[in-house]
């Protein structure tokens, strides 16, 4: 089940659209420039939960007559127009109560939820106190085990939970029945637990504007990994924005993705760590940049520059972008945006399957490696029998695969082969090819 969100002409986004799978239980990034739109994405959302949304987080200005956001999640569909009595957005319909339930979504200080619980807590503080002395109250595991996951040490063992009017809060006990309330722990600690409590509380997608605003980088990486956990054992989608580096290094491609802006019409994209660095930080410091397809492609290049090239005049930094119409795609924003460099100090390097295919034809800027990629190379290599042990399809499922991927790692994971092996193996089998393939890249790096 898929939730579609289209924004039309809502302050400067003049079209966008973000499609969310909510049966995929996994994390979704939403990263790009200062004032791109990520926010309004996020309270666009926020909107079909609590339809003053916008009214209370943004001035009146933003909308025109033409402003219209439009929710389609099956079997529902909603239609907010631009309603001239409240100067915001309304919809004629009201929103179901389970597609709003199913919802959470945070802003950033002072609008998210977990800010307004404070009062909530405050208020409860009699009833806290009365729990702890009698103690009534219970050991979260989870929670607690999610905290030393993330901070990686015993600071909230004493940690219990009281149920108050179906609510749950949280303290620290200490010694002669004293307490610290959640609301009085770190920014960052006391957002983890209001992002657990939502977790477990049912909802199928959380929303996070700027997620990594209260936590340092350590517990940014760490978070990354136990969210995946948490989306599969809880059946929850969690979409958030960053900013850090740190935390999108630790993000798979599937995870990441860019949002761009043409005159307002923002085009949101699945894209690799390095595509999203590049635009967003740049990779200063080199003269040359060559931009390949993926991990492999960039260290058979690095293995063929230090086997071939005994000097190279240039400074130069090989970068593996993630997918050959990303990488050609990339190299020619730069083009425009010179943020690697100028144009003649960056080239592509494809795989060779990718020859043919009209976005790389006849490019000046794009250099192709000799065979369709080295994982089909060497899985041609195996399968003549001639190369390496065999290995069983039982205990390496997928090997037979001709794109060569799985038996490529299952050589390695192995202890079969090593990379660097099985490059100096292409290399030496087929040594002209790999010369005039190291030729090319020399003209490049020493002109």
């Amino acid at each position: 089940m898929n939730l579609i969100l289209k924004i039309e002409n809502v302050q400067h986004v003049r079209s966008a659209e973000l499609t969310l799978d909510l049966d995929a239980n996994g994390i979704t990034c939403l990263v790009g420039r200062n004032g791109i739109g990520k926010t309004t994405l996020v309270k666009a959302l926020r909107n079909l939960r609590i339809a003053d949304t916008f009214k209370k987080t943004a001035v009146d200005s933003i909308f025109s007559t033409s402003s219209k956001i439009i929710y389609s999640c099956d079997p529902y569909e909603y239609v907010f127009t631009f309603d001239p009595k409240l100067q915001s957005l309304n919809c004629k319909t009201v929103v179901a109560q389970q597609l709003r339930d199913s919802l959470e979504v945070e802003l950033p200080m002072p609008y998210g939820d977990r800010f307004n619980f404070f009062q909530s807590i405050s208020d409860a503080d009699h009833e806290i106190r009365r729990n702890i002395v009698i103690e009534s109250y219970t050991r979260p595991d989870e929670l607690i085990d999610f905290l030393h996951t993330i901070y990686d040490n015993n600071k909230f063992d004493n940690l219990r939970c009281i149920v108050i009017k179906k609510k749950s809060y949280y303290c620290q006990i200490l010694d002669e029945s004293r307490y610290i309330r959640e609301d009085y722990f770190s920014s960052g600690e006391y957002f983890l637990i209001s992002l657990y409590r939502n977790i477990v509380a049912g909802r199928k997608l959380i929303v996070i504007d700027e997620i990594d605003i209260s936590l340092d980088a350590a517990a940014q990486t760490k978070l990354v990994a136990q969210l995946r956990v948490y989306c599969q054992k809880y059946a929850v989608n969690i979409v958030f924005t960053t900013h850090s580096l740190a935390m999108m290094e630790t993000l798979q491609a599937e995870e990441l993705h860019y949002i761009e802006s043409k005159d307002g019409v923002l085009d949101i994209q699945p894209v690799s760590f390095n595509y999203a660095k590049s635009l967003l930080f740049g990779f200063a410091g080199w003269d040359k940049y060559i931009l390949t397809e993926d991990d492999v492609l960039e260290n058979f290049i690095e293995f063929v520059i230090k086997r071939y090239l005994l000097r190279t005049f240039y400074k130069y930094k090989i970068i593996f972008i993630g997918g050959g119409t990303n990488t050609v795609r990339l190299m020619d924003r730069n083009s425009d945006q010179n943020f690697f460099s100028t144009e003649g100090n960056v080239i592509s390097v494809l795989d060779g399957d990718q020859r043919a295919l009209r976005y790389a034809r006849d490019r000046h800027n794009i250099e192709f490696l000799p065979w369709e990629s080295i994982e089909k190379q060497i899985f041609i290599e195996y399968t003549d029998g001639n190369h390496w042990p065999r290995l069983s399809i039982e205990e390496n499922p997928g090997i037979d695969n001709q794109n060569g991927k799985n038996l490529y790692a299952a050589l390695i994971r192995n202890r079969i082969v090593s990379e660097d092996e099985m490059f100096l193996h292409l290399c030496e089998t087929y040594d002209e090819q790999a010369r005039a393939f190291a030729h090319s890249l020399s003209g490049f790096l020493n002109t």
